[in-house]
């Protein structure tokens, strides 16, 4: 998935169950096993506020260290 603004203001659109799904998936993409958390829908609302404050930059960083997790390196800036 290509993280773009439209991309995230698409994923902020959704309903709880797809956008767990998308995170979820994220995660198993990037070696992040999240079938034992659980999020409540205010949590999600945090999620969703979050990434409709991403800029251009978070965005770019965002991508960056997904991609650089799925190489299994190691992330050694500051998030």
């Amino acid at each position: 998935m290509k993280l773009d603004k439209n991309t995230i203001q698409m994923i902020t659109k959704m309903p709880d169950d797809h956008l767990w799904k998308i995170i979820c998936a994220l995660g198993v993409s990037s070696g992040i096993d999240l079938s034992g958390v659980r999020m409540d829908k205010a949590q999600l609302e945090k999620v969703r506020q979050a990434l409709s404050q991403m800029t251009d930059a978070d965005i770019s960083r965002a991508t960056e260290i997904i991609a650089n997790c799925k190489k299994g390196e190691k992330n050694d800036k500051r998030w």
